[in-house]
């Protein structure tokens, strides 16, 4: 469907949204009313106890639209440092947090530095305060009236200052205002700044005609003109507020010395593909924010130590069941079921927004020309390759579909039972067979018999990418003919994120970061002016599209031209071929309280809510 009013969509969790749909201006003056009170909405609403909601079939074993993470407790003991494994330590491109692109440097920053807002609840699209007393007033479609809490304070220790003594001596301590939030969007859209070209949120900026300073804790933000998603830009990913002084002369922060904010915790260690850790900010602003929930003093542990994701899951395992790593997760869901079954422990999974794609130049770049400008062999690419068969060798099964927008991200994917019906997306076997004749169908007519032999980058992490790759290899010769070669990026992305800047990568195989909002997930990539668009992909029609749901003020109306948008991407553009997503199975131990699963990097200022049980049973013969 290309225009026109979707209807029928059998939705699920959607149908109940609709139910209980409000404007968008009413839920926000809301929000600004209940003031203190918007900062717990929804932080259970990715917990346990939710039920799949009717209508919403998963197309494939293992996927499941509901999300487990967790509930919060009322806290019974505290102290001492929790432990996982993750790619925290992973260095690829910057630690600077305007102009990284890694997501697992977005966990460390999330719970180093604050927002104006954060997401409580990413699944659900839920937004609370941060810095902010509540969501800014909206004082009409150009004009948001923000207000800082006062007493929000840099990180301030021994080392710190040390550490900043010929940096920033006079920042550890100091009070954060409005000053500081101002600077933190300016910075991203200064056109003179030698990295300006790094600023790949700049675009969700752009949009600010002038920014005003009130008093010290209250801003005035004027738009260009009406921009949908600005409330959601204050609360996105990467929306870090830093101090001018911690950024050098050449407009970088690129240094863990320099990684100094207001949030729950504060840098102790980071040796790069080892161990990241951090520390107890006891001064956090927000400490007592959910003392009426029961976790009074946040965080409630003394800190946390996340060891780098090594992929040795024979290892990982033996530690978790030394208790010297709370949590564990793998890639392979029978693993889980019986490391639970012998430790009688529930397996809990949540789907990851993180997605597998592969990423195609559209037309000829200044830095490489590309034979696949015809749409219709990058349909054929789209519907040659087995999603089914990726999931379940991949991803021991343990996966969903993955349109462009993850069906998880619910108030803007397209619902899986509703994608299962697409091209592509159509498992049953006559289905199938359709789709691959299809393909070859596409690929004669356009000619691609001439492409040739075809270079493919792909991904060293996860390692399933990299194991996987001869097969993908495979499906395209068999069904195609298409001859390709592979490119490892041993490092993981060095080499990917370099080639998507220079727009030089004709074929990519690899995992992509999830996103919150609609606007994340389409505008930076598929624009032709998008910080994102490593396709070269310009397209009139798109780009109308594009620019209108970021100037749609009403919800309903947004999530509509949403959903026409991704239909446009499926059939007439299909520069980012996506493939599937992990469900991540995961077991914790019974004494690690109020953890909450999160769909992607990012989230760990929800780390400011855990606490050890101590009185647990299982909490016996743990590590100190």
């Amino acid at each position: 469907m290309k225009g026109g009013t979707r209807v029928n969509r059998d939705r699920g969790y959607w149908q109940d949204l609709k139910r209980r749909r409000i404007s968008r201006r009413r839920l926000l003056a809301g929000a600004a009313a209940a003031g203190a009170g918007l900062a717990v909405v929804g932080l259970t609403a990715c917990g346990g106890g939710e039920e799949e909601e009717p209508g919403a079939a998963s197309p494939v074993p293992g996927a499941s639209p509901t999300s487990v993470g967790g509930v919060l407790e009322p806290v019974g003991t505290t102290g001492g440092f929790i432990h996982w494994y993750s790619y925290e330590s992973i260095p690829l491109d910057t630690l600077d947090p305007h102009q990284t692109q890694i997501g697992p440097t977005y966990s460390l920053h999330s719970s180093v530095f604050s927002k104006v807002l954060k997401y409580d609840d990413g699944y659900a699209g839920l937004i609370g305060r941060d810095l902010a007393e509540g969501i800014p007033e909206i004082v009409d479609d150009l004009t948001y009236v923000v207000k800082i809490r006062p007493g929000a304070t840099f990180h301030d220790t021994p080392t710190i200052r040390d550490n900043l003594r010929d940096i920033a001596p006079a920042l550890p301590g100091r009070e954060l205002t409005a000053e500081d939030v101002k600077y933190s969007i300016e910075r991203q859209i200064n056109t003179d700044s030698p990295k300006s070209a790094l600023y790949y949120r700049a675009s969700q900026w752009e949009s600010v005609d002038k920014i005003e300073i009130v008093d010290d804790y209250t801003l005035r933000i004027t738009t260009k003109r009406p921009t949908g998603p600005f409330i959601h830009y204050l609360a996105d990913t990467n929306a870090f507020v830093v101090a001018r002084e911690l950024v050098d002369q050449s407009d970088e922060m690129n240094d863990i010395k320099r990684m100094v904010g207001t949030g729950p915790f504060m840098v102790d260690r980071y040796v790069p593909l080892q161990v990241s850790r951090a520390v107890r900010n006891p001064v956090w602003f927000a400490k007592d924010d959910l003392t009426e929930q029961g976790l009074p003093n946040r965080p409630l542990v003394d800190g946390y130590e996340a060891y780098f994701y090594a992929g040795d899951y024979t290892a990982m395992e033996a530690a978790f069941r030394s208790k010297q790593v709370d949590v564990f997760g793998t890639d392979d869901p029978d693993t889980m079921k019986r490391l639970g079954d012998e430790l009688g422990l529930t397996v809990a999974t949540a789907p990851s927004t993180g997605f597998i794609n592969t990423r195609v130049l559209c037309d000829d770049s200044p830095a490489a020309s590309t034979p696949f400008k015809d749409l219709r062999l990058r349909k054929a690419i789209h519907l040659a390759v087995d999603r089914n068969r990726m999931g379940q060798q991949m991803l021991k099964g343990g996966f969903y579909p993955v349109g462009p927008v993850s069906a998880f991200v619910r108030k803007w994917g397209i619902p899986l039972n509703e994608l299962a019906t697409k091209p592509g997306y159509r498992f049953g076997t006559q289905e199938r067979d359709e789709d691959v004749a299809e393909a070859k169908k596409l690929w004669e007519a356009a000619g691609g018999s001439a492409v040739g032999k075809m270079v493919i980058t792909h991904a060293g992490i996860p390692g399933y990418i990299k194991d996987f790759f001869p097969q993908l290899q495979g499906m395209l010769k068999d069904v195609l003919g298409l001859e390709t070669e592979g490119d490892l990026d041993a490092t993981g992305y060095t080499k990917l994120t370099q080639g998507a800047l220079e727009k030089r990568l004709v074929l990519t195989f690899n995992f992509d970061n999830g996103w919150n909002d609609l606007d994340d997930w389409v505008y930076p990539y598929y624009h032709s002016k998008g910080t994102k668009n490593s396709f070269n992909l310009s397209d009139a029609t798109l780009d109308g599209m594009l620019e209108a749901q970021r100037a749609e003020m009403d919800e309903g109306a947004r999530q509509q031209k949403g959903f026409e948008i991704q239909d446009y991407l499926l059939e007439n553009t299909l520069a980012m071929i996506c493939w599937v997503g992990p469900t991540n199975p995961e077991l914790k131990w019974s004494y690690f309280r109020s953890y909450q699963r999160s769909p992607w990097f990012g989230y760990n200022f929800n780390l400011a809510n855990i606490w050890l049980d101590h009185d647990d049973p299982n909490f016996q013969g743990r590590p100190a």
